[in-house]
Order: structure tokens, then sequence, then C-alpha cells
């Protein structure tokens, strides 16, 4: 059910080009994790960022 607007009515809409289509995957998507930093990457930040933010805002970082 959806409203066009928000005092509107109520209407049945379908979002799927064949209505009869049915989910049949139904597991947990899969975390996927972000690659580490490139080297240089990481020696900018340490040389350039790091000295930027306070002490607090460091404390966590390994580099």
């Amino acid at each position: 059910m959806a409203k066009t607007c928000s005092d509107g009515e109520e209407t049945c809409l379908c979002l799927l080009k064949n209505p009869g289509f049915l989910f049949t995957n139904t597991d947990r998507p899969v975390q996927l994790l972000a690659p580490g930093l490139f080297a240089a990457r990481r020696d900018y930040f340490r040389d350039n960022v790091r000295p930027q933010v306070s002490a607090r805002g460091q404390e966590g970082f390994a580099c």
C-alpha cells in the first residue's frame, strides 16, 4: 500500500513486472570487509592529517 501524498488515499501498487514472482533467496547478505589502506596512503595520513587531529581523536589508530 502506498500514498501519492501525505493526506491522500492508500492505493495498492506492484513494483515487479511479474506480480507472481516470489523471492526465493531469503539468506542475509554477507558482510564484505573493505581492503586496507595502501602503504603510501597510510603514510600520507600519518604525516599530513594525523597532526591536525586532537590527541583524543588519535586514540585507537595504529599509524
